[in-house]
């Protein structure tokens, strides 16, 4: 990962080098929501939970180096909510002639520093199309579990998160004037962002669930 970050570094450095003699660079902020929703991946003869979105803030710095008048490289970083609600049952059998049915209700909620470093087409004077990877880094997460009826034989619902998430981001840019922008994009998770173990399932190493993050987000970015 380390390699990954110095690489994408250097190119952006480099690019910032080479546009010194075309277009101005700009510097800004940015500040917006974010819809955000997991995809969960269980295993083997585990039923799919429910999921809900949530909505959490985004907000940070945001950078517009030209190439030429049609492609620019727009870096970001950013502080960035993101998580979901989830549901699942469980059913728990007792050594001896006793079965209990529970259901669960979830809260995570995951906070990160991320780094967007986009490429965008300028269609026209007012539409752009962006792509380009999504790098975060975690730095708090919160899981919250509650369960119906409560089980004090049984331990809560376990979250092991990941230290890094990487996706990829796909939207569009709206420029309400040449400073100030209105920023749209899909975030699709390609790794696995963290594992769930139901009660049920403590006893074992392996997950109930892998979780990646998804989501949408809406901002509007300010350039000077």
């Amino acid at each position: 990962m380390k390699k990954i970050l110095l690489f994408t570094f250097n190119f952006l450095l480099a690019l910032t080098i080479s546009a010194q003699s075309l277009l101005p660079i700009k510097y800004g902020f940015k500040i917006g929501v974010n819809q955000s929703n997991i995809h969960t991946i269980p295993k083997e003869g585990v039923k799919k939970p429910a999921t809900f979105s949530k909505i959490g803030i985004s907000g940070g710095f945001y950078m517009q180096i030209p190439l030429n008048d049609k492609l620019y490289i727009n870096p970001e970083l950013l502080y960035s909510q993101k998580g979901a609600s989830f549901d699942y049952n469980y059913t728990h059998n007792y050594n001896i002639n006793q079965r209990d049915e529970y259901s669960t209700t979830n809260d995570l909620i995951l906070s990160y520093i991320e780094f967007n470093p986009s490429i965008s087409y300028k269609a026209n004077k007012k539409l752009g199309l962006n792509i380009g990877p999504g790098i975060s880094y975690l730095i708090s997460s919160e899981y919250i579990y509650n369960e119906n009826p409560d089980n004090i034989l049984l331990n809560e619902g376990m979250f092991s998160e990941e230290a890094i998430d990487l996706g990829l981001n796909i939207g569009i840019l709206y420029y309400l004037t040449e400073d100030i922008l209105l920023d749209t994009k899909i975030y699709s998770g390609i790794i696995k962002t963290g594992s769930l173990r139901k009660p049920i399932d403590l006893l074992s190493d392996e997950s109930s669930f892998n979780i990646k993050n998804k989501g949408f987000s809406f901002a509007i970015a300010y350039l000077f």
